[in-house]
């Protein structure tokens, strides 16, 4: 792992044993959607670490009680399904037997020793700074005299992240970390060792819930987590069906995703209390388009002008690099579902391309020279000459969006505060800053107004694209911002095409509209949202009228062949996902 915060999920690897118990067969009050299945089955180990990843966490702590338990014999199951899939999952134990009573320091030693020699090495297992990572329940009685066993049998070099009791901070001896494991309560924190959420209680041979099920509540459960940026971040569960604390899909919360309500809320950060949709299309209202225009799930087909030497093709993404403490950087690999950034630039690599627009936000968290040169340059970096930047939000967050400067140079254009233009082709190319407070407004008559309007009355080019942050139209997280208004009451008024923005960490495609958001296919602007540099995903929300093709799922790169009198575009996604759109349009 490349550092703190972890996300990982309390796993129980011990089914089907554990569907009958009791006397209650199944020992459930809910249905999984993939049935009463087999823990040792490599396709059902397989799905569920997708499943998890996909809900952003990196780790499982799986249920461990003793050795030869099936607990015991099914690790070796789940690591080696992690490690076939090759995507950088870990697993840890959870050493349970701490609940049956006090095991010696003998007894603790001879299982750490067991754990560290048939484990502990192998590439799947998390480790620590090369120590392998046990987490220890604790029992209600248990106090300060407990981590004094452990301290004492911890012979092996174990990473010990220890249950917490009351008073434990003030015991001499202190384990590497705490944790807490409370799945009747919906949200605990440990002052910064650990951040645990729980979507409900329900066991299976209680009658009524010790905590219900409520999804507005989990996501906002998932946001305090992920806000209280504690070490670990605690899924309590993955899959413990009997005590009803399962986020695993069920049929009662089954999603579009395939992966159930409560993995969608972790996989959007707590932003999915609206089920995030699958790859929409809406049909434009009017028929009367510059071009015969055919929308279906993800493409139109339009006439296109026949290529002449002065085509030019550029690609733009923005939303980009994770930060190199993010858990899902992965040095710098990234996971299937966040920190995709070196994906999205191999795309760049294998393009031709005269241009590359990138649309803020390009290193998070805070955009410093340092981040940069750990995350940003050794994936989008790779094709810096050729990149045409726009400040994002991110960028101010280092103070004067220093490192954004410092890293790009001349090309960011600092005497100018940041906005610029230049010509590719036949085309007029309009980078412009939408951190409004930084440079004196966005509105009528601030600096950077009149300096758009005299750039776009001294270029008379027949094809205008200009390209800024947040955007004006949005049915993403972020939604429209009406303070880039007057920017696209300039850009219409001199004619322009094409407007690109990122911020929402999606991809959509406007059909042409005016300044006021109604459709016009005579002298509208069209619009693309590509904040799917790789980063993560966000949720839509309120779709915004005019609004012809949505994606929240799927990294990529927007590339545009740039023609004299109009353009194509086509979204690329990186390997393995389906998704794409492509079409062309007329310049007017």
């Amino acid at each position: 792992m490349s550092g703190f915060p972890i996300r990982a999920a309390f796993f129980y690897p011990w089914f089907p044993e554990a569907w009958n118990q009791q006397g209650i067969s199944p020992f459930t009050r809910y249905s999984p959607s993939n049935g009463f299945y087999d823990s040792s089955n490599a396709a059902t180990i397989q799905g569920q670490i997708r499943a998890m990843q996909y809900g952003q966490i990196q780790v499982g702590i799986s249920s461990w009680w003793g050795v030869g338990h099936n607990t015991d014999l099914r690790l070796p199951l789940l690591l080696n399904g992690a490690t076939t899939m090759g995507t950088g999952f870990r697993w840890a134990t959870y050493y349970e037997k701490e609940s049956l009573g006090d095991p010696s320091i003998t007894e603790i030693q001879n299982d750490l020793t067991y754990l560290r020699n048939h484990y502990g090495s192998d590439p799947s297992y998390l480790r620590i700074g090369g120590r392998f990572v046990v987490f220890v329940y604790a029992g209600s009685g248990d106090g300060c005299g407990m981590v004094d066993r452990w301290k004492a049998a911890n012979t092996v070099g174990a990473y010990l992240v220890m249950k917490v009791f009351a008073g434990y901070l003030s015991c001499a001896s202190q384990p590497d970390g705490w944790h807490q494991y409370s799945p009747a309560v919906a949200e605990d924190s440990q002052q910064g060792a650990s951040f645990s959420i729980s979507p409900g209680f329900y066991k299976a041979n209680e009658i009524l819930p010790r905590l219900t099920r409520d999804l507005t509540r989990w996501n906002q459960n998932v946001r305090d987590m992920v806000a209280s940026k504690a070490r670990w971040q605690l899924v309590t569960t993955f899959n413990e069906w009997g005590e009803g604390t399962s986020v695993e899909s069920a049929i009662g919360w089954a999603s579009i995703s395939g992966y159930g309500a409560y993995l969608d809320a972790l996989h959007y950060n707590g932003q999915a209390s609206v089920a995030p949709p699958t790859t929409t299309t809406t049909t434009p209202t009017t028929a009367t388009s510059p071009a015969t225009t055919t929308t279906t799930t993800s493409s139109t087909t339009t006439t296109s002008p026949p290529p002449t030497a002065s085509d030019a093709t550029v690609a733009a993404g923005g939303d980009i690099a994770c930060d190199p403490g993010d858990g899902g950087f992965n040095g710098g690999l990234g996971t299937t579902w966040v920190c995709n950034e070196l994906a999205t630039s191999d795309l760049l690599l294998s393009g031709n391309y005269a241009k590359i627009l990138t649309l803020g936000d390009h290193q998070y968290e805070n955009n410093t020279y340092s981040a940069f040169l750990q995350s940003f340059d050794p994936s989008w970096g790779r094709l810096k000459a050729r990149i045409a930047p726009a400040l994002g939000n991110h960028e101010y967050l280092t103070s004067g969006a220093a490192g954004y400067y410092q890293y790009f140079g001349a090309a960011a254009h600092q005497a100018s505060n940041g906005y610029y233009s230049y010509d590719v082709g036949a085309w007029h190319m309009i980078a412009l800053n939408a951190e409004c407070s930084h440079v004196g407004g966005c509105g009528a008559g601030s600096p950077q107004e009149q300096w758009l309007k005299a750039d776009l009355a001294a270029h008379t080019n027949a094809c205008v694209l200009a390209y800024w942050h947040q955007p004006r139209w949005s049915s993403g997280q972020h939604g429209s911002d009406a303070a880039y208004d007057v920017f696209w009451k300039d850009l219409y008024a001199a004619n322009a095409d094409l407007v690109l923005n990122g911020h929402d960490h999606d991809y959509e495609r406007f059909a042409p509209q005016n300044p006021s958001g109604q459709l016009d296919t005579t002298r509208g602007i069209r619009e693309f949202v590509v904040g799917t540099g790789g980063k993560n995903h966000y949720a839509f929300t309120t779709v915004q009228a005019n609004s012809q093709v949505r994606n929240s799922d799927t990294y990529g790169v927007l590339q545009l062949t740039l023609h004299a009198s109009g353009y194509d575009w086509k979204f690329i996604p990186v390997a393995g996902r389906p998704f794409t759109d492509s079409g062309s349009g007329s310049c007017h």
